[in-house]
C-alpha cells in the first residue's frame, strides 16, 4: 500500500510519482543557459574511489570537518575502516563493530565518503515492504542512467546490518578484512533513518553501482551497513543528483596501490 504526500519540486527537472503507475518522470522547462546550470549543491561529492578501498587503501587525509562542507547527507567509512559512517542532517556518526554509536569530532578523518546537500525532489510513504521489494519498485521507475540520493525514515520490523572492526597494518584487501572483522547485527522493531544512494553501472571502479544504504536508529543505539530489512512503514525521499565530483585520496598509500584489477566480484560479495 502506498500513500503519497504532496510532491516537492525543487528543481526544473523533478519527479512526478503517480498512484496508479508508480511512474516517476522528469519535468522539463525551457530555460536560459544560465538558469539551466545546476547548482554545485546539487552534486554529489566523493572522496577517494571504491576500488582503492577494496585494494586496501584504508587511510585518508580528509577530515570530517572538511567533509561537512561538501554535504549534509551521505555515507562512507573512517580511517582503518573503523566502523560505518553515516551523515544525516549535517551530523556525522560512527557505527562501531560492537554496535555502539558515537557522533564523531571534526578532527577525525575518512578514507572514503560520498555526500551531498540533500533536498528531496519527491516524497512518498510506503507500507509493509522488504528492502528487495522496494529496490525493485524503484528500479522500475527511476531512469537507469541517473543518480539518486535516497533518505528513508520509519519503523523496521527486522533489519540486518554490519559494521567492521578497525584494520591493522599491513592492510589486507577489504574482502579479506571483512572476512575476519565483519560484525552482524539482527535488529528487531527499530525506528530510524536510512541514508544512501542509487548509482548507475557505469560508475563501477569509482563508486558502488546500484543501491548502497547505511542505517542509524533514532535512539543512537544501533545501525550499520544494511543487508536487508522489513519495514512496516517508510517515508521515502528521493533527491536526483545532477552530477558528481571526485577528489582522489590524498594519502600516500593511494599512489602505491595497483588499481588495474577488476574487483567487481569482490564488491558484490561484501555489499
Amino acid at each position: 500500500m502506498i500513500t503519497y504526500l504532496p510532491l516537492r519540486i525543487s528543481k526544473p527537472l523533478g519527479f512526478l510519482l503517480t498512484i496508479t503507475t508508480y511512474l516517476l518522470q522528469g519535468c522539463s522547462q525551457k530555460q536560459s543557459a544560465e538558469t539551466a546550470k545546476p547548482p554545485v549543491s546539487d552534486f554529489m561529492y566523493q572522496y577517494s574511489i571504491i576500488d582503492a578501498l577494496l585494494a586496501g587503501v584504508f587511510d585518508g587525509n580528509l577530515t570530517l570537518g572538511q567533509l561537512k562542507t561538501k554535504g549534509d547527507f551521505g555515507i562512507g567509512t573512517f580511517n582503518r575502516v573503523d566502523g560505518e559512517l553515516i551523515v544525516d542532517q549535517g551530523n556525522v556518526y560512527k557505527i562501531r563493530y560492537d554496535g555502539s554509536i558515537q557522533e564523531v569530532p571534526d578532527t577525525d578523518s575518512t578514507s572514503i565518503a560520498f555526500v551531498k546537500f540533500f533536498k528531496a525532489d519527491s516524497t512518498f510513504i510506503i507500507k509493509n515492504i522488504t528492502l528487495d521489494e522496494l529496490e525493485k519498485k524503484l528500479l522500475a521507475v527511476l531512469p537507469a542512467n541517473e543518480m539518486y540520493a535516497i533518505r528513508m525514515k520509519g519503523h523496521f520490523e527486522k533489519l540486518t546490518s554490519r559494521a567492521p572492526g578497525a584494520a591493522r597494518k599491513p592492510y589486507p584487501s577489504l574482502k579479506d578484512h571483512l572476512a575476519k572483522q565483519q560484525h552482524l547485527f539482527n535488529l528487531s522493531n527499530t525506528d530510524g533513518v536510512v541514508a544512501g544512494f542509487l548509482l548507475p553501472g557505469y560508475i563501477a571502479k569509482v563508486n558502488v553501482p546500484g543501491f548502497h544504504f547505511h542505517y542509524l536508529a533514532n535512539d543512537h543505539k544501533s545501525g550499520g551497513h544494511i543487508f536487508d530489512f522489513t519495514a512496516t512503514e517508510l517515508t521515502v525521499e528521493i533527491d536526483k543528483i545532477q552530477g558528481y565530483t571526485v577528489e582522489l585520496n590524498t594519502h600516500a598509500d593511494f599512489d602505491k596501490v595497483g588499481l588495474e584489477k577488476d574487483r567487481q566480484e569482490e564488491l558484490k560479495k561484501i555489499e
